[in-house]
C-alpha cells in the first residue's frame, strides 16, 4: 500500500459519511494510559492498536523498511480523519443529515446480525422449521381479504399517523371490523369471498398482493404506501396448494430462517436498547 493509496483510503471516504461512520469506530473516549493512545485530540483518542494496524498495512504493501517519515505520515493522516470526523459532529451532520443517519442505523444493523452469520443451521432445525411454518411456503392458490384505507385527501399530512393507530389497534387484538370502520369510506370495496390471487391482485396490486400470500389467516400488513393514502390488507382466509417438498426448496427455507433470525435478533437488541436508556416521550394528542 504505498502512500498515495493510504491517503486515499483516509481522506476519499467523505466528511458526511466516511467520517461519521469511523467515529464509531476508531475514536474512543480517552481514558486511555501514555501507552495506549497513539494521539489525542481534544477529549478524544486515537487507540495505539488502531495506529499500528493501519502502520502494518502499510508495512505489508511497502518493500522498503518503514521509516520514521512514514509514522509520522501515517498518524497526521488519522488525526486529520478524526478532525474531519469531530467536525462532522460539531456541525450536526449527525442529527441533520439523513444520509450519514441512515448509513449509520444500517451498519448498527448489520454489526448485531452478524454473530447470527457464524452458526450453522442443522438440518433438523430446518426440517422443523418448515414444518411449523408449512403454510408460509405453501403457494395459495385463492386468498379472501380484505383492507383499510387511509387517503391523503381525507385525512391530509395525519394519514400515515391514522394509519398505525389502526395497526396498533389490531396488535391489541381489536377486531378487524371495528378498525376498518376508521379508514377512508371512499377505499374500493373487496368483495368477502375466496378469489384468485390475479383477481385479488386486480383490486389491491401485485405488491400487496405478494405480501397477502404470505400472511397466515387472521393475520395483517404494516401499513404500506400506496397511491393517495396508505392501506392496511388482512387475510381473513387462504386455501392452500399441495404442499410442496422440503428438499426441493431447502434453500428458499434457509434463506427465511435465517431472515427470522436476524429479525429477532434485531427486536431483542432494540428492545434491550430501550431499556438501557431512559426514554421521554411526548406524542400530540
Amino acid at each position: 500500500m504505498n502512500k498515495n493509496k493510504l491517503r486515499t483510503v483516509f481522506l476519499s471516504s467523505g466528511l458526511v459519511l466516511g467520517a461519521v461512520m469511523a467515529a464509531f469506530s476508531v475514536v474512543q473516549e480517552s481514558n486511555l494510559s501514555n501507552y495506549d493512545w497513539a494521539a489525542k485530540i481534544e477529549d478524544r483518542s486515537i487507540p495505539m492498536e488502531k495506529y499500528l494496524t493501519q502502520l502494518d498495512g502499510l508495512a505489508t504493501d511497502k518493500r522498503s523498511p518503514i521509516t520514521q517519515t512514514d509514522k509520522e505520515y501515517v498518524l497526521e493522516r488519522m488525526i486529520e480523519e478524526e478532525l474531519l470526523i469531530k467536525r462532522a459532529i460539531d456541525l450536526g451532520m449527525l442529527d441533520n443529515n439523513p444520509i450519514a443517519r441512515g448509513t449509520i442505523v444500517q451498519q448498527m444493523i448489520k454489526t448485531i446480525i452478524a454473530e447470527n452469520a457464524r452458526y450453522e443451521v442443522s438440518n433438523n432445525e430446518l426440517q422443523s422449521f418448515f414444518n411449523n411454518n408449512i403454510g408460509f411456503f405453501t403457494k395459495s392458490s385463492r386468498l379472501r381479504v380484505q383492507q383499510i384505507y387511509f387517503s391523503d385527501q381525507e385525512f391530509s399530512n395525519q394519514s400515515l399517523i391514522e394509519a398505525n393507530k389502526a395497526y396498533e389497534m389490531l396488535l391489541n387484538g381489536i377486531s378487524f371490523d371495528t378498525v376498518s370502520e376508521l379508514g377512508s369510506e371512499s377505499a374500493l370495496k373487496i368483495p368477502n369471498s375466496l378469489m384468485t390471487l390475479s383477481k385479488v391482485r386486480e383490486y389491491i396490486g401485485p405488491s400487496l398482493m405478494n405480501q397477502a400470500r404470505n400472511l397466515e389467516a387472521g393475520s395483517f400488513t404494516e401499513p404500506s404506501k400506496v397511491s393517495g393514502g396508505y392501506k392496511i390488507i388482512f387475510l381473513i382466509e387462504k386455501e392452500l396448494a399441495n404442499p410442496p417438498q422440503f428438499s426441493l426448496i431447502r434453500d428458499n427455507v434457509l434463506a427465511e430462517y435465517r431472515k427470522r433470525r436476524d429479525d429477532n435478533s434485531l427486536r431483542e437488541y432494540l428492545d434491550n436498547l430501550k431499556n438501557w436508556y431512559d426514554i421521554s416521550r411526548n406524542l400530540p394528542e
